[in-house]
């Protein structure tokens, strides 16, 4: 019998944390990615797997809400099931991050089904269903409701290296957020704003299609809105030479004071 809920003890490396010793969004992600891997690995289907039968599932949407930020060394616990699965192609995933039963992080990917070399979606077998069984745990993560409040806009360009490349030969998708939160740090360093202060409240990204290393991308950047006067809600754009690579939505405050600044930071 396949289980339908997945729970494993994970911890954050060194490296996940900002100089104010709170981790980076995108490391999150990446936690909750470790959660997604495990959690196919026990259900029969590991990485190499899906290579030797020449299918995989990406994802093509994840929102995260952002609840507590643990220090170094705090023992965390992932859950991770799957919600729905439609056409044995459409996956949605659900992960709920916890620290001694605390909510850290919560968020809802949504997963497609592809042929491993096109990446185009591919329906899978009656197995890969019987592996993922959908289970009814809560519902989904949905993004913060913040005022309209447009503000300036400004871009953030960078070559995508060689070796951020992921297995599948593509950026990995948790360094968009790091991409994201780049562009919004280079922004309040110019508002005299130091980024370390940058707290990540929650974040949507719909991927459109793969960053390849060695493209230039360039990540356009403007606020949509605000959340009085505790975050700012940004809308980011990323482009490579191939046309949109992923739009995403962020809501960032800032530590120790509100963030006004923050707001008043794109004008």
């Amino acid at each position: 019998m396949t289980n339908a809920v997945w729970e494993f003890p994970l911890s954050l490396p060194r490296n996940a944390f900002t100089a104010r010793e709170v981790p980076r969004a995108g490391d999150i992600w990446r936690l909750c990615q470790d959660a997604a891997t495990l959690a196919s690995i026990g259900a029969g289907w590991p990485p190499s797997r899906f290579r030797t039968e020449k299918v995989a599932f990406i994802v093509y949407r994840m929102t995260m809400v952002h609840e507590a930020r643990p220090q170094y060394g705090t023992a965390l616990d992932a859950q991770t099931w799957v919600s729905r699965l439609r056409r044995r192609t459409l996956c949605t995933r659900e992960v709920r991050i916890r620290s001694a039963g605390t909510l850290v992080a919560a968020a809802t990917q949504e997963w497609v089904h592809v042929d491993f070399e096109t990446l185009k979606p591919k329906q899978g077998t009656e197995d890969t269903a019987a592996a993922f069984p959908e289970a009814d745990l809560g519902a989904s993560v949905k993004m913060p409701a913040f005022e309209p409040r447009h503000g300036a806009e400004d871009h953030f360009s960078f070559q995508m290296w060689q070796t951020w490349a992921d297995p599948l030969a593509h950026a990995n998708h948790p360094a968009y957020v790091d991409w994201c939160d780049e562009a919004t740090s280079r922004r309040m360093l110019g508002a005299g704003i130091d980024p370390v202060l940058l707290v990540p409240i929650a974040e949507r990204v719909t991927f459109k299609n793969a960053v390849l290393p060695g493209e230039q991308v360039d990540v356009e950047t403007r606020r949509i809105g605000a959340l009085g006067t505790d975050a700012v809600a940004l809308e980011h754009v990323l482009h490579t030479p191939r046309g949109v690579a992923a739009e995403a939505v962020t809501i960032r405050g800032l530590a120790e004071t509100s963030g006004e600044s923050l707001i008043s930071a794109w004008g």
